[in-house]
């Protein structure tokens, strides 16, 4: 059975892996003090130190840092995308502070030796973890599970669900993609048999509203509730390498808006779909395989 967590603590790990590389890549590099040749008449501003040559070895270590941290630091963007102003210019701050370590560049604060490099990078790194830690809630970690489209229509019976995520409460989110998916599936599936088991679908999720509002959340039983989402996924506001033509691209953007609207839930991806788990991964979102799978 997967080990589900928020997003807030993946980024903490994967940051803890990125901090581990660039401390490699400090320590594998050399500092030099600027001196101005004091034969010369020319006398240049420079910070006192900078530094030495990047090798080859180095080199490579930048690359695997940016193949990291790039995605990284997306999903991070995102998860604080309603911060405040004085939040996001620490974000800011903190973001061009590490792309200094990574790309070596020579600025007045740098100190006279590695060992002392090492410390003020922690120091700068930190306020990224503080920030995870920030929106972390200890108390509250509710469960969120966003089924794709095979997922209802092969396993309809969301209280199964719990077989896979080993809670017996949590909240199934409807997206708009997956219910545009069903509408179309009961008129274009193939086969008639299929097209009865999307509709037999469909009914089921319209006979929850006689039980309330899906907007606002029905519960099916004392601990599970379904919950629809009636907005589509704002593009604008999300990861760049999203495609809005693409289906599985707009459930996962739907899954990151509902993980940034509430940054201490567990919210989780159910699908059997390797290419939309493959997506989900890239996406720093967890995913489950459906009861059965």
């Amino acid at each position: 059975m997967p080990k589900l967590i928020p997003l807030a603590n993946q980024l903490s790990q994967k940051l803890s892996q990125i901090e581990k590389e660039i401390l490699k890549l400090i320590e594998a590099s050399t500092i030099k003090e600027f001196r101005n040749d004091p034969f010369s008449s020319v006398v240049f501003i420079s910070p006192p130190y900078y530094w030495g040559e990047t090798d080859e070895n180095q080199k490579r270590i930048q690359m695997e840092i940016k193949m990291i941290y790039i995605p990284w630091i997306e999903s991070f963007r995102l998860l604080f995308k309603n911060a405040s102003l004085e939040v996001k210019k620490q974000i800011d701050e903190t973001d061009i502070a590490i792309i200094s370590y990574v790309e070596k560049n020579a600025d007045w604060g740098l100190p006279a030796t590695i060992e002392e490099a090492k410390i003020q990078f922690k120091n700068k790194i930190k306020t990224f973890y503080d920030l995870l830690r920030m929106v972390e809630d200890k108390n509250r970690r509710a469960l969120i599970i966003v089924p794709d489209t095979n997922v209802l229509i092969t396993s309809p019976d969301i209280a199964k669900y719990s077989e896979v995520v080993g809670e017996t409460q949590y909240t199934v989110m409807l997206v708009p993609t997956v219910l545009s998916e069903l509408d179309k599936l009961k008129i274009t599936g193939r086969e008639k048999e299929f097209r009865d088991k999307v509709t037999s679908v469909i009914n089921r999720i319209k006979g929850l509203r006689l039980q309330g509002s899906l907007l606002e959340g029905v519960k099916v039983n004392k601990t599970i509730t379904v919950k629809m989402i009636p907005i589509e996924p704002n593009f604008t506001n999300n990861l760049h390498w999203l495609d809005p033509t693409n289906n599985d691209d707009r459930i996962i953007a739907s899954t990151l808006e509902i993980q940034r609207l509430d940054p201490s839930a567990i919210v989780t991806l159910m699908t059997s779909d390797i290419n939309l788990q493959n997506k989900a991964e890239m996406a720093n979102l967890p995913f489950v395989e459906p009861p059965g799978a």
